[in-house]
C-alpha cells in the first residue's frame, strides 16, 4: 500500500466564501472513491467569516488580568476566554488551554496569514463543515471521499509543529488496537492508532506553515478497509483527563487548584 500526498494550492482569502464551490473547482473532476481532503482548519474558518479585527473586542476585567499575567494583548485575551473551555496556565505570550478536550495554546486563534490587527478563530462546527464538503462530492461527482480538518500543534518537550484533526468524516480515524498481538504475541492494552492525526502531519509536510498558500491536501491510498461512513468531533479524539499520561504526571485535576495555575 502507498498512500501519497498532492498538494493543492489556493487563492489568499481574507473574508467569507464558498468552500465547497472552491473544492469542488479545485480538485473536484480529480477524486475517486475512497480520496481524502486533508483541509487547513485556519482556511475553513475564513470561509466561515470567523476573521475577527482585535480592535472590535472589548477587554473584561478576566482579560485584563490575564493579559498582565502573560503578556497576551487584552483583546486577544478576551477572546480566548470566549473560545476556551477551561484556561490552564500559561507562560509570557502563551495562554495554554482546554477546546473540546484539546489542550491548545490561545484556544486555537491564530495571528499568521491574516492582515495584522486581525485573527481567526476556529471554525464554528469542523464536523458539519467537513461533512457538507464529503456530500456536495457526493452529489456533484458521484464520489465517496473523507475529509479531515486540520490544524497545527506543539507536541510536549518537542521541537516544532505537526497535525491534528479537528474534525473528520468518511474513515475511521481513529483505529483501536487493544486486544491484538504485537510481533511477540503480547496483547496491546492502551494502543490507539491516531490516523486522522497522521494524515495531518503527513499534509503539513506538504501544505507547509508560512506563505506556500496550500490549504488542502489530496491524499490517495488509504487502506480500504478504514473507509465507511464515520464522523468525529473534537470531542471524539480526545480521552478524559483522568486518563491522559501527560495531565496526570503533572498535576493536573480539572478546575481544581494545581501547580498550573
Amino acid at each position: 500500500m502507498m498512500i501519497t500526498f498532492t498538494p493543492i494550492s489556493a487563492e489568499r482569502k481574507n473574508s467569507a466564501f464558498d468552500i465547497r464551490e472552491l473544492v469542488d473547482g479545485l480538485v473536484g473532476k480529480e477524486l475517486h472513491d475512497g480520496d481524502v481532503l486533508v483541509i487547513s482548519s485556519k482556511f475553513m474558518a475564513i470561509s466561515e467569516g470567523r476573521v475577527v479585527s482585535l480592535e472590535s473586542v472589548n477587554p473584561t476585567e478576566r482579560a485584563t488580568k490575564l493579559s498582565k499575567d502573560y503578556d497576551v494583548p487584552p483583546e486577544l485575551c478576551e477572546l480566548i476566554i470566549r473560545e476556551s473551555d477551561e484556561i490552564i496556565g500559561g507562560v509570557s505570550g502563551f495562554i495554554l488551554t482546554l477546546k473540546s478536550g484539546l489542550l491548545t495554546p490561545n484556544a486555537g486563534i491564530d495571528k499568521s496569514n491574516i492582515e495584522h490587527g486581525r485573527v481567526v478563530l476556529y471554525p464554528m462546527d469542523p464536523l458539519k463543515s467537513a461533512a457538507d464538503i464529503v456530500d456536495e462530492m457526493g452529489s456533484r461527482r458521484g464520489v465517496r471521499i473523507g475529509v479531515v480538518v486540520s490544524d497545527s500543534r506543539l507536541m510536549p518537550t518537542r521541537m516544532g509543529t505537526t497535525g491534528v484533526a479537528l474534525a473528520a468524516v468518511g474513515f475511521q480515524a481513529v483505529r483501536d488496537m487493544r486486544g491484538r498481538p504485537d510481533l511477540f504475541g503480547n496483547l496491546l492494552k492502551v494502543t490507539r492508532q491516531a490516523i486522522a492525526d497522521d494524515l495531518c502531519s503527513g499534509a503539513q509536510l506538504v501544505m507547509g506553515e508560512a506563505a506556500e498558500a496550500t490549504p488542502i491536501v489530496l491524499v490517495r491510498g488509504l487502506d480500504a478497509s478504514l473507509l465507511g461512513d464515520y464522523r468525529y468531533t473534537m470531542k471524539d479524539f480526545a480521552i478524559p483527563v483522568d486518563q491522559c499520561v501527560f495531565m496526570r504526571s503533572l498535576g493536573y485535576r480539572g478546575n481544581q487548584k494545581t501547580d498550573f495555575n
